[in-house]
This record gives C-alpha cells, structure tokens and sequence, in this order.
C-alpha cells in the first residue's frame, strides 16, 4: 500500500493514496479543516507533557536526582509546577499552542493537498518521490504560517512567577516593541532544517515497520486507531521524532533569546550570542545527552497523540464526508 505519513505538532497521520481516494470528494480546505480539528482536541489534553518537556530542553543543569536542577524527572517536575505555580501553569501557553497547532495544521494539509495533485496531474517523479517532495514543502509552508505562534508559545511557557506576558496578544505586543520583529522568528533556521530529514526519516521507518508488521500480523485491523497503520504510524514518528530531536532542543533554546532573566528561578541563565556557540556551549558545558533533554515526555506525548490524531482525523473526514453528501443530495 502506498502510505503517506505526515508530521503536525510532533504527531503522525496517515495521508496514503488510499486515504485521498476514500475522501475524494473532500478538498484542500476540508482536509485542512480535519487536520486543525484533530490537533485541537488533542493539544487540550497533552499540553502538559508538552509543558514538561519544554521546561527540560530549556534547563541548563542535568535532568536527574542530584543533578543541581529545579527538574529532575517527568513524575518530579509536574508535582514540582502544580506545587509553585498551580495545576493551571501545566497548560501554560495553551491558546497560542491551539493557534499554533491549527494554523500549522491549515497550511500543511491545504498546501499538501493541493501540491500532490499538482504532481498527480502532472505524473512528476515517482509516488514515493512525489509524497516525500510535496510533504517536505507542505512541511515547510506550515511552519512558516504559524512559526510566530511557536516562539510566543514557548515564551509563555518558559516564564515563571512575576510574569512578563500576561498572555498571548500581550506577549506579541512587547516582543515586537521591546525586541523588533525578528524576535518572532528566532529558531526559525533549525526548524525548517528540521523539516526535511524528518520527512524523510519517517518515510523510511513507516514503510520498514509496515512490511515488518504486515508479515507478522498479517492484513490491518478494520478498526482505524488499533490498524498496522498505526502502530506502523507511531512508531515511525517516536524513531524520526529520536534522530532529529536535537534541533528542537536547539530552536527552544534561541526562542529564549533576550528573554533569559525571566527564567532566574529555574536554574542557571545562560545567555547565547548565536546558533553556532549555542551548540559549542550547549555541548561543552552540559554534555551530548542535553541535545536529548526532554525526549521522553516528547516521546510519550507523540506516542498518545498518535492514536488521538488519527482517530479524530478519520472521524472528522467522514463527517464532511457525509456534509458532501447530503449537499448532494438536496441539489438533487
């Protein structure tokens, strides 16, 4: 089966051949619209894995016992926040996380929709050559539509108690009057280079643990979130989501940038003069397991949004499946 499986917000959908066909009667905009459903519901209930794991990448000292650092462990560091700063702070940043999420989710699966027809049409390259090309590109045009909603987000979440931002349109407001408009966009280099192997990567794995499980369990489950699919799905993305992880702790780390003494009472405050010493600095002083600070909660928030994106994603399509159909219906 010639499956395609797409990233969005570190989560996994299938957008095979045979999806497109099942949904055919939907357009960019429905298959957008879909995919900014599912990844609302799901970041309502795992924005505090993403809380967690935002707070690792942003700790200089190590994440462990004895370690010297205010967060020690998963388990530890949300006991730790509902304790000095309320249950409310492990959805900190939710609502630029939704419109990071939905608006990432919009120009992904629109620009994706429409640029795999263009190479259908025009029979450009091979099906896996096509997939892989138009998804890096859908990849790249979403982070750039919502990329802005991704450095405020991580800003909301990073500060701690006396708050600088009291909120999403507050914190835009004072990053662009006090920081320019550059601010926005700090982190976006390793982001976009993110975007390609990752793709990439995660049609290697999908198809590698595809085969492997068809031959061991034979034809899929009919029922969608229990499918080889996936578990092929999910799988793939916590391997790709490993291989390229790095880059995610660097861009969390240049978000932070001009913004590093709100975070005096979580440790030690490292200042950065650029990418490059970031990553001499990061490695030197914290060793090569900090370029991995935080995989865990971020391993086990795509594990669960996996299965919640899928389930969501499918059911939404066949609800505007069913809006097309009775349109049609009473046209007729």
């Amino acid at each position: 089966m010639d499956s395609k499986m797409r990233s969005w917000g570190g989560v996994m959908v299938n957008l095979s051949w045979d999806k497109v066909d099942k949904h055919e009667k939907l357009t960019p905009r429905d298959h957008a619209i879909a995919g900014g459903v599912s990844g609302l519901v799901t970041r309502c209930f795992l924005q505090p894995l993403d809380v967690v794991k935002i707070r690792f990448q942003l700790q200089v000292e190590p994440i462990a016992r004895r370690g010297g650092g205010l967060y020690q462990g998963v388990i530890q560091c949300i006991i730790k926040i509902v304790r000095t700063e309320g249950p409310s702070a492990l959805w900190k940043g939710l609502i630029p996380a939704q419109a990071l999420s939905v608006s990432y989710g919009m120009g992904q699966f629109a620009s994706y929709a429409y640029l795999t027809k263009v190479a259908r049409d025009h029979n450009l390259g091979g099906k896996y050559l096509s997939h892989g090309v138009c998804g890096g590109l859908a990849g790249t045009c979403g982070t750039l539509v919502s990329f802005p909603f991704d450095v405020v987000r991580t800003r909301l979440v990073a500060q701690g108690t006396p708050k600088r931002y009291s909120g999403l349109v507050d914190a835009f407001n004072k990053m662009l009057r006090q920081e320019g408009m550059l601010s926005l966009w700090r982190g976006l280099v390793p982001t976009i280079g993110m975007t390609a192997p990752y793709t990439g990567l995660i049609f290697f794995f999908y198809n590698v643990f595809h085969s492997v499980a068809s031959k061991l369990f034979g034809e899929e489950s009919r029922v969608p979130w229990l499918s080889i699919s996936a578990v092929s799905g999910v799988a793939a993305g916590a391997s790709a989501k490993t291989s390229v992880y790095p880059l995610d702790v660097l861009k969390k780390r240049l978000q932070i940038r001009g913004f590093e003494t709100a975070r005096k009472q979580f440790g030690k405050v490292v200042v950065y003069p650029s990418a490059w010493k970031c990553m001499v600095q990061i490695t030197l002083e914290e060793g090569i397991l900090a370029w991995f600070k935080g995989l865990w909660p971020s391993m086990l928030k795509s594990g669960c949004a996996s299965g919640s994106i899928f389930v969501v994603y499918e059911a939404t399509c066949l609800i505007l499946n069913h809006v097309h159909d009775d349109k049609k219906n009473n046209d007729s």
